[in-house]
């Protein structure tokens, strides 16, 4: 094992994350637990949960559901669940949706182990840093060039190696399910608007879970998996060839501080995010009407065009990755959340009537600012008036937070697509106060309808 790839698995047995960190990971849960209970309900989720059903029984829940089967299977289901409405959060460092990959598989990984809260929030911190240490060697040519999903790729190493740190994998048991996993990389960005898309995260749960027990029991991967000439690096045509930059200031700066978890406030892909802020506001401050909209003109970066691929979205998936859609519909509606893209919605005529007259542009110089984050929209009304207005970020981005109203506002919309109300707000107190939680399997028990109707 190189020096570089030794010192990565030995940081995610040994790192002691600051208690901020901790507190970063702890908002996370919170926030995908949510959305997972929702997502639990959507067809994409529900077929992966018959087949784990179908596999057999075991001690780890199926999020949203009365069902247990074996660890695998559920951080499968459950990965699927948490990224199935794309209402999941995201890094700009990773280019990944994080926490629906490392979630499902800490929290399986967790139950085998009657894990705490403490040691949940550790696992989720240590494998949050080691994607971010992949991002940063990885992209932007993994991502942006070679139509990589990090979210199932970067996301598997990283499920992986939370998996190993709750089920307390030495060092080198923690180099070979980093090796394993490697090799159990996979998602092309050509199944986004597909139920492939959210099956990616399931994937990298899953993989990262079994490779950890395989690893446990003694299963052994190539020294240079990640690496080598022909590991994982190369094979996923990173920009940088080494783990150098991977592993610099290790134990001391910690991403989950810095760039920090971009929180959703809109199911839809995060590039749709500054232009439904903008639309929404321009709505609101000048009374706009879809009647009077004459066009509008959406300029983004040029990573925009490769993930908003549908101009004109026949399903609710597809419209969570296409401008026009996304548009229309802040306009139209004022808002963007979770009915926005059932069946009715894509097809709803004021919304298809107005989908034409959206266009999106690329502006290099957005190139020069972090990815996704920067639009300038202009819209053309009736009688000549013209309105422009620009965005560097959302709402929920790490330089504008959601607030707690909003956080809370969202789980309980979430949650109760899957528990009783009183339920949903149990879950909630609960997950406030994760870190003094002896056993993860008393929270996990809180995410099934059953357990959450009992007072």
């Amino acid at each position: 094992m190189t020096p570089e790839a030794a010192l990565l698995a030995e940081f995610v047995v040994r790192a002691a994350p600051p208690p901020a960190a901790r507190e970063r990971a702890a908002a996370a849960i919170r926030d995908t637990l949510g959305v997972m209970l929702a997502g639990a309900t959507q067809p994409a989720a529900r077929l992966v949960q018959a087949m784990a059903v179908d596999e057999g029984r075991g001690p780890c829940i199926i999020v949203g559901t009365p069902a247990r089967t074996g660890a695998s299977w559920a951080a499968l289901a459950n990965g699927v669940a948490a990224h199935a409405l794309d209402f999941d959060d995201m890094c700009f460092v990773s280019l990944a949706h994080p926490s629906c990959a490392l979630l499902p598989a800490a929290l399986a990984a967790g139950e085998l182990a009657h894990a705490s809260g403490r040691m949940l929030l550790d696992a989720y911190v240590v494998g949050f840093e080691l994607e971010c240490r992949l991002g940063t060697v990885m992209n932007p040519r993994h991502y942006h060039e070679r139509g990589w999903h990090g979210t199932s790729t970067i996301g598997t190493v990283g499920a992986a190696a939370a998996a190993a740190r709750v089920l307390g994998l030495t060092p080198a048991e923690t180099g070979h399910a980093l090796g394993i996993a490697a090799s159990s990389a996979c998602g092309l960005k050509e199944n986004l608007g597909s139920m492939v898309k959210p099956l990616h995260a399931g994937m990298a749960a899953r993989n990262g879970v079994v490779a950890a027990q395989l690893a446990r029991r003694g299963y052994t991967a190539s020294e240079r998996s990640l690496d080598g000439p022909q590991g994982f690096l190369a094979g996923m045509d990173a920009e940088h060839t080494t783990l150098e930059r991977a592993v610099a200031n290790l134990d001391s700066h910690w991403e989950i501080l810095t760039t920090g978890i971009t929180v959703k406030l809109y199911p839809s892909c995060a590039a749709t995010h500054p232009t439904i802020d903008v639309l929404r506001d321009l709505r609101r401050r000048e009374g706009i009407t879809a009647h009077e909209v004459e066009a509008i003109e959406v300029e983004v970066d040029s990573m925009t065009p490769r993930l908003l691929i549908y101009d004109r979205p026949a399903t609710g998936l597809e419209g969570k990755f296409s401008m026009p859609f996304c548009a229309a519909a802040a306009i139209v509606d004022g808002d963007v959340g979770i009915g926005t893209f059932d069946p009715e919605r894509i097809q709803a005529p004021a919304i298809q009537t107005l989908l034409p007259k959206v266009t999106m542009l690329v502006d290099p110089a957005f190139d020069r600012e972090a990815p996704l984050s920067h639009t300038r929209v202009t819209v053309r009304l009736r009688g000549g008036r013209v309105l422009t207005a620009s965005a560097a970020g959302a709402r929920g981005y790490p330089a504008r937070p959601a607030s707690e109203e909003e956080l809370a506002a969202k789980f309980a919309a979430c949650a109760r697509r899957s528990l009783p109300s009183d339920g949903a707000a149990r879950a909630w107190t609960a997950l406030a106060d994760i870190e003094r939680i002896a056993d993860v399997s008393t929270l996990a028990d809180l995410m099934t309808p059953v357990a959450a109707s009992v007072s």
